[in-house]
């Protein structure tokens, strides 16, 4: 008797199903063929939709990586030159986890080091004479910490193995000089997990060595104390004798280990191999993996149908869309891990080709039979030999390198982008613990319960005091939308312009950027915008359905958070991350979808302030450096100096005030269905920490905009849309998103030493005004981090006294604003400097192309056009203004790359731009400039209108003092010393400038 409850095959569905498929797949593989037909298989069964993802999900997933056991290679490499062949062909045979290194008979560059053993993290510290030195090196898939000590000859790194915090350590001890039990101590007083590798000079019968001298008394001495074992006791380690002086140490016990030495002669010492059977790490390679994208899309449209009805089912059901996406979620998900197969990728180590193999061979011969003959014929023989693989090996590693840049000048699009990436990106440092005040979180256990602690702080709702009437109406405000019905929201929706085309959800899903990662959904952007045309007016239905009820989710509320270290230091405190967080896809859309309309009625009632030029189109950020600049040179025409205020917000975005902004905006008239939206939005939205693959629990966020979202910015300038108003000149305010700065201009009538005292004044009443604003509508001010420059054509600019609730505002020479270095005496140096080194980067590999690829000038532009020129294409809008000495230097850097590009290399200057027709950095500034131009008589016509105005306040006083008097209350007769300067001084503004640049 049939089961009726086992699920039943469909071969009509499958017949059906396979014949629409087969038009998709015929330029496909038949590897690629099989696939989509046995999905198509799996797609036939008599299971929902959700029982198909389910079992997907459970049959195919990333394999684990095997698990091998943690192992140190000691090396006492006497000479690192002559044996460096030696340790990369070992390294290549055994793939050790940590590499301790003694004795490196020079002092050697940690770059070269780092080169050479290019898979780890490379650590070195100096020798007390000619032959020492150490090295630890740890493989770049653990986290690891140096540890401080200002002691030659030993360097030990925290590593974190599993869960537990270990002390590994490099020593070497010469002869001559004590151990250092001492710094021994300090390590093992550390973590009791200890590994100390080197070649200590102790001698001692508990390690079998035949003779005992004073070092290996004292060195049992201190192991037996602290229960300490030597892993590799009896070993030779010594060609010169039959002792153990090279030592692995540790608190395992040496049943657990197995220890051997290497068969690797070319110091005179051998090389020791331990191995840790109790300490495990994932194994020498990764998976790698490949989905089929064109049979991912195929597929969806095939089975479009089936969604659809789907959908129809579900609505039955529940009058609410949201079920049908988190299934269409779950089902995309499955289906990119149904396509998706893994590759087994070994990790690169360093290596040595076959004939440099056989020559090291002949090498270790010469060398054995030199140290029992010692004959001089032999000696000249070993050292032409060694010259000899150090010049093959030379020759590898430049012939690797140019193999690689071959990469990058393939012809090949994704090649070259993918090689050129990996040279140009910087890598932040990856953190192992964190510090907490005096404490330091190494666990991943106690590194994310720190992070949850930190962030439930950084978004717990401001106190509030319900007699502030401010306050309270806010609250009441919030209570009110936070408990609408849905039948409210649905009856306000009818009015509402909150509907949706199958177009505008076609502009919107292809404003996405084209991105892999994914939130807790797992569902990427790309998986999104491969979905076939025909989905579109679904979607649009759904997303309808939720604007209906205004209705948000908690699965599309909860964000999944990284964190990346902003410092260079592995244990970072937590304000020093840059929490980044990735929220569902199909929220997203949902967010850009209510941005269209959200801003659409923002325009019309003019609620941005023309102050701000963030998140507005039309806009950049060198509209507010050039607004910015402008003020600030009109002002030096007759002044001698002009300070800047730069406000830094502590965590701007995390603490928004939710209930404020909900105010300001029913203040503005905002929809009401707009606001129970944005209620919705914010309402029970959490997030979770993830680090080391572990995630923390759910953080309740009750303040700030969600990190990622597309919404987050908007929200943000609107609800501190009148903070401009808060100062006593709202136009000197320049704002972009949260970075603010405010120029004051001093008084044209007053004497320099009252200028100060009038401009400090006005400065911290200011202050006075912002500290209530930010108490107002609790959005906090970092003081420590806000800081003023004073602009000057003096020889020195005047220090001021500048106060923000008892805090020091501190003076600086230059200041960062909007990636623009603008220093004191607005001459670009430190702005220039910080391009070019980019630019000397990037122009490195340029050369590296153009050697493998010299006549392949159009991949030569197309790097230069992509990694060089927008360094130098953010120069373009203040390069009227820079001196003769500093354009020359921009110009000479570009035309050394055009002769690169071009292979001009003896080609004269004027030869370059007449002849060959190269457009000169001047010319191509001109055209940046013109379009720059039209931005401004469309867009921004404060700008014109603050240089308009400058232009007739000079010409108005100019006719009053030159012509006739004709102002009512300017005095008349012989003007001020300021006023003539005013009138007499020819030197121009910004505006004046760039006009000139482009007109010439």
């Amino acid at each position: 008797m049939t089961n009726t409850n086992s699920p039943q095959f469909n071969k009509y569905k499958f017949a059906e199903l396979t014949d629409k498929l087969s038009p998709y797949i015929d330029d496909l593989s038949d590897h690629q063929k099989q696939i989509g037909i046995e999905t198509l298989q799996d797609c036939c069964w008599t299971r929902s939709l959700q029982d198909l993802s389910c079992l997907w999900q459970q049959q195919y997933y990333q394999p684990e990586i095997p698990l091998t056991s943690l192992s140190i290679l000691h090396y006492n490499i006497r000479h690192f030159y002559s044996n460096q062949v030696n340790l990369v062909e070992i390294v290549n045979t055994i793939s050790p986890t940590i590499i301790s290194l003694n004795e490196l008979g020079t002092v050697v560059p940690t770059k070269t080091i780092q080169q050479l053993l290019f898979s780890y993290n490379v650590y070195v510290k100096e020798g007390t004479n000619s032959h020492g030195g150490v090295v630890l090196a740890i493989d770049k898939k653990l986290k690891c910490q140096p540890v401080s000590i200002d002691e030659p000859n030993i360097v030990a790194v925290r590593v974190i193995i599993g869960d537990q915090l270990f002390i590994v350590a490099s020593i070497y001890s010469p002869p001559t000089e004590s151990l250092p039990l001492k710094t021994m101590t300090t390590l093992l007083n550390e973590s009791r997990n200890l590994i100390l590798a080197g070649d200590f000079n102790a001698k001692h019968m508990d390690w079998k060595c035949p003779q005992v001298n004073t070092k290996g008394r004292l060195l049992s001495t201190w192991l037996n104390k602290n229960n300490l074992n030597v892993l590799n006791s009896g070993t030779k380690t010594s060609l010169r004798s039959d002792t153990t002086i090279d030592l692995i140490i540790s608190g395992e016990i040496p049943e657990t280990s197995e220890s051997q030495c290497l068969p690797y002669a070319g110091s005179d010492h051998l090389p020791i191999l331990t191995k840790f059977f109790k300490l495990n790490i994932s194994m020498n390679k990764h998976f790698v993996p490949r989905t089929y994208w064109k049979l991912y899309s195929s597929i969806l449209s095939i089975l479009h149908d089936q969604l659809q009805a789907e959908q129809e089912i579900l609505k039955m059901k529940s009058n609410n869309s949201f079920p049908w996406f988190l299934m269409l979620e779950q089902f995309l998900t499955a289906l990119k891990r149904r396509l998706t197969i893994w590759k087994e990728v070994k990790r690169k180590r360093p290596s040595i080709s076959p004939s440099i193999r056989m020559l090291l061979q002949h090498k270790h011969y010469l060398q054995n039979r030199y140290r029992h003959s010692r004959n001089e014929e032999d000696r000249l023989r070993l050292r032409s030999w060694n010259t000899l693989v150090k010049h093959e090996f030379q020759a590898l590693r430049q012939r690797s390198w140019e193999e690689f840049i071959s990469n990058v000048a393939s012809p090949n699009p994704a090649s070259f982008w993918c090689t050129a990436k990996k040279l140009i990106k910087k890598k932040s440092t990856d953190f192992c613990a964190l510090t907490d005040g005096n404490k330091t979180h190494r666990s991943t256990t106690d590194i994310i319960n720190c992070l949850n602690q930190h962030f439930t702080e950084r978004h717990e709702l401001p106190s509030l005091n319900m007699n502030n009437l401010l306050e309270k109406e806010a609250d009441e405000l919030w209570k009110l939308y936070s408990e609408a019905e849905e039948d409210d929201i649905q009856l306000k929706f009818n009015q509402s312009d909150l509907q949706f085309t199958e177009q505008d959800i076609r502009n919107t899903i292809r404003s996405l950027k084209n991105k892999n990662s994914s939130g807790l959904d797992q569902v990427s952007n790309k998986m999104i915008k491969l979905l076939p045309v025909q989905y579109h007016s679904v979607l649009a239905k759904a997303y309808n359905n939720l604007f209906r009820t205004a209705f948000w989710g908690k699965e599309w509320k909860t964000a999944r958070t990284i964190c990346l270290n902003k410092s260079d230091n592995p244990a970072p405190t937590t304000n020093q991350l840059r929490p980044i967080s990735m929220l569902p896809t199909f929220s997203k859309i949902y967010e850009k979808l209510f941005l269209l309309r959200f801003q659409n009625w923002s325009s019309r009632m003019n609620i941005l302030p023309v102050q701000q030029s963030g998140a507005r189109a039309h806009q950049a950020t060198t509209s507010r450096v050039n607004y910015l600049l402008e003020q600030l040179t009109q002002s030096l025409r007759y002044n001698s100096f002009s300070p800047v205020i730069y406000i830094d917000f502590l965590q701007a975005f995390d603490n928004l005030w939710h209930q404020g902004l909900l105010l300001k905006l029913n203040r503005l008239n905002c929809p009401p269905v707009y606001l129970a939206w944005i209620v919705n939005y914010f309402v029970n939205r959490t997030l979770k920490i993830e680090y080391n693959n572990s995630q923390s629990t759910p953080i309740n966020v009750r303040r700030g905009a969600p990190q990622g979202s597309c919404l987050g910015p908007i929200i943000y300038i609107i609800s501190h849309h009148d903070l401009p108003l808060v100062f006593e000149n709202p136009s000197h305010v320049h704002a972009y998103v949260d970075d603010i700065a405010i120029v004051y201009i001093p008084s044209l009538h007053l004497k320099y030493k009252f200028q100060v005292l009038e401009i400090e004044e006005r400065i911290n009443k200011d202050m006075l005004k912002l500290l209530h604003y930010t108490n107002t509508w609790h959005q906090p001010l970092n003081p420590k981090k806000s800081e003023y420059v004073v602009y000057h054509n003096s020889v020195q600019g005047p220090k001021l006294e500048i106060l923000y609730n008892g805090v020091k505002i501190v003076q600086k020479k230059d200041f960062k604003y909007l990636g623009f270095y603008i220093d004191a005496k607005l001459s670009f140096r430190t702005m220039i400097d910080a391009q070019f080194v980019k630019l000397r980067k990037s122009y490195g590999i340029l050369k590296f192309i153009h050697r493998e690829f010299p006549s392949f000038t159009k991949l030569k532009i197309k790097f230069f056009n992509t990694y060089i020129w927008p360094h130098m294409y953010m120069m373009a809008t203040i390069y009227c203004i820079l001196s003769k000495t500093s354009r020359e230097r921009l110009a000479s850097f570009y035309r050394r790359c055009l002769r690169l590009i071009h292979y001009l290399f003896l080609c004269p200057t004027e030869d370059l731009h007449h002849h060959f027709q190269l457009p000169s950095l001047e010319k191509r500034y001109k055209k940046c400039l013109l379009n720059r131009m039209k931005n401004i008589q469309l867009y921004e016509p404060s700008f014109i209108e603050c240089a308009l105005q400058h232009k007739h306040i000079y010409n108005v006083v100019h006719e009053h003092y030159r012509i006739k008097p004709h102002l009512k209350y300017m005095p008349t007769g012989r003007p001020s010393k300021k006023l003539t300067y005013f009138l007499s001084n020819e030197s121009r503004t910004y505006f004046d400038h760039l006009l000139e640049f482009v007109l010439d």
